[in-house]
Parts: structure tokens; sequence; C-alpha cells
């Protein structure tokens, strides 16, 4: 088993997994693939993956199932469109929701969402994935499955700062909720549905998400908040904080839309040393009186 001590402490992974690093044979008879890399690495696998299967026959190709949370940089594009940019031939899942690894790990239940362009094709990878303390419901609005996922990470970031500034009970919920009214106004003219953002992968995600330390998305918000640098935080965390990349590229994409989104764009002022988290609270506080919905 692999122990992987920096980001989920003391936690082995069974012994009827069988843990290497030849893609070969990870792939041998696989019937679905979960791609669990970071957003910025998406494509990089994605092209490993096609020279494995280049000539391979149709009865040889899995589904393809992401579980990244994040928009490749470059090109604004979600993990699904990646994938099925460097594989157009292989069926393409994105896994999604309150799916905090060390819970799962410690045997506490959840649930999680599995959506496909093709319903039968996620009901497959349900079925598939489904266990008595992990329940997947399946869903044809990839678009909103993904978008959740992704900017639930900028939110959190913003969470954690509140937290940090110990801003109490009321601040946070406003903040989650405004938040969330952001999250779906983007989505929406990017094809999502309203009810996936009310979803596990919208709503469900961000409150696990920004319930406290084992997301580190939050995490970096508490402590910058505190005082800490990005570069310290990441160093004490260990591992990608996918919040960073994607706060960038949700206000890259929010510009190409033209949608405002003042949550993420403060949350980018402040990674970018431009703002203090005090100072962002309080620039959303001073904004001008609207009604809650437009």
């Amino acid at each position: 088993a692999l122990e992987r001590e920096r980001q989920i402490k003391k936690s082995l992974l069974p012994t009827e997994m069988m843990v290497t690093a030849d893609l070969s044979v990870a792939l041998q008879e696989a019937e679905v693939v979960l791609l669990c890399c970071n957003s910025q690495a998406m494509r990089n696998l994605s092209e490993k993956l096609k020279e494995h299967f280049n000539g391979a026959g149709k009865d040889k190709r899995p589904i393809l199932v992401s579980t990244a949370k994040g928009l490749e940089l470059s090109s604004l594009k979600r993990m699904s469109e990646v994938i099925a940019e460097v594989l157009p031939d292989l069926p393409v899942c994105a896994l999604s929701g309150p799916n905090l690894a060390g819970e799962i790990l410690s045997g506490l239940p959840t649930a999680a969402v599995v959506a496909s362009d093709n319903l039968e094709v996620a009901a497959g990878v349900q079925k598939l994935l489904s266990v008595a303390k992990f329940r997947v419901y399946s869903n044809a609005d990839i678009i909103g499955v993904e978008l959740g996922g992704t900017l639930k990470n900028v939110i959190a970031i913003a969470a954690g700062g509140s937290d940090g500034l110990n801003l109490g009970a009321n601040a946070k919920a406003a903040l989650l909720t405004r938040g969330l009214a952001e999250m779906t106004r983007i989505s929406m003219p990017l094809g999502a549905k309203a009810s996936t953002l009310a979803g596990l992968a919208g709503m469900g995600d961000l409150f696990a998400t920004c319930a406290g330390h084992l997301s580190r998305n939050y995490r970096l918000g508490l402590e910058m908040a505190r005082g800490k640098s990005i570069e310290q935080v990441q160093q004490e965390v260990g591992s990608v904080i996918e919040g960073v990349p994607t706060t960038a590229a949700v206000c890259e994409l929010s510009k190409r839309v033209g949608i405002e989104l003042p949550i993420a764009e403060l949350v980018q002022s402040t990674l970018l040393g431009e703002t203090t988290p005090g100072k962002a609270i309080m620039s959303l506080m001073a904004r001008p009186l609207v009604t809650e919905y437009k």
C-alpha cells in the first residue's frame, strides 16, 4: 500500500489495490479509468493515454472519468473538453461532489455525482462506483458538474479568508450564498443548468470545502488572512492548490463572457498581492446596493 503522509496523514490504500508506475499495466483490460491528476496536468496525462490507445480496437477503449476540479489555464477549457480534444473517440465523464479524500478514506459516508453527455455512460459509472458509504448520482449536465467543482475552489479561498479574519458565521453564510450566486451566474451562459449548481457538484461541494481545514483551497485563504504568503502555505500543504490557477482562469473566463464576479475578482487581487483579505472583504461590503437577483 502507498502512504501519502503529506496530503492525508497516516492513510493507507487498501491492500486489494495495486500501485504501479507502468501505464500499460494500470490500463490492462481496464473498462473505466479514473483520471485523478490536477487540472494543469490533464492534457499531458491525456497525451500519454493517447499513445497507449493508438491502434487499439473499440472494444479496448475504456470510459475516462475526470476527478479534476479546474480549468486549463492556457485554454480556459473544462477537463472533459481537454480530454475529448486529445482522445475524441473515448467516452468521458466527470465525477464531483462533496468528496474530501480524508473523510472517504476514513470510511465516512458521502454522495457524489457522475456526469456525461451520454446519460447511459454516466449510469454505468454510477453503478460501478456506488458502494455502501459512497452513493453516486448520475447527471447529463457535464458542463454544470465540472464548473461547480471548479468555481467552488475560488469561493473556498474567500471562505477561508473570512474565517482567518474571525468575521463570524453571518459573514461566512453571506459569502457562501453570494459565492453560489456567482457560480450560477457565470455557469448558465456557458450551458450549465441552475439545478446542477444547486446540487452535489455545486452547493454540496462548496459547503464541504468551506467547512474546515481538510480543503487546501480553504486553508490557503485561512492562512493568508493570518499573514502567510502563498508560497508558505504551498510548502506546508505539500501538494497542488487548485484554486490558485483556477481563480486566474475563472477571472479571465468572466471577461470573455462579460459576467461580473466580484468575489472571484477580489480573490484574484488578493492572490496577486494587490490587496489584503481584510480590504477585500470591506470592498465587497462597500459595493453599490442592488437587488438580490437580477
